[in-house]
Formats: C-alpha cells, sequence, structure tokens
C-alpha cells in the first residue's frame, strides 16, 4: 500500500505531497495521517511520520533447537 510506503521512505513529508501520493485533497490526506499517529505543524504544513515499531531479535534457547531437531531428524 502507498501509505506503507510512505512511513518507510519519509521521516516528514509535506501534506500536498501526500495528498499526491495517496489520491487524496490535502485536508483528507492530513486527517489519514493524523489518524495513523502522525504529526502535522499546521504552519509549515508538513506532516511527521510516526515509523513502526521496529521487532525486537528473540534470542534462541538452544534446548528447544535440539528438540525441534531431534523431532525433525530421529535419531
Amino acid at each position: 500500500m502507498m501509505f506503507e510506503l510512505l512511513v518507510s521512505a519519509y521521516s516528514t513529508i509535506s501534506t500536498q505531497d501526500t495528498a499526491l501520493f495517496l489520491g487524496l485533497n490535502a485536508d483528507d490526506a492530513a486527517n489519514y495521517a493524523l489518524e495513523r499517529g502522525w504529526t502535522l505543524d499546521h504552519a509549515s504544513q508538513m506532516l511527521t511520520v510516526k515509523k513502526q515499531a521496529v521487532a525486537t531479535e528473540q534470542k534462541l534457547d538452544l534446548s528447544k533447537l535440539q528438540h525441534l531437531t531431534e523431532i525433525c531428524f530421529p535419531p
């Protein structure tokens, strides 16, 4: 979806450019972004993108890996 591309590509973007990418008018584009956690500087009409939370890497429990290995490749 275009909105996810904007999230990954921009940290700030004008309401006009957002509207162009989303195929909306500037007010609707700003409201759409605000509903998704972005912030708007009314003076400059610039939106600040809310980045998605980055998934944290989980540590692998070696005993679980051993168990999985035994299931897949029985002795």
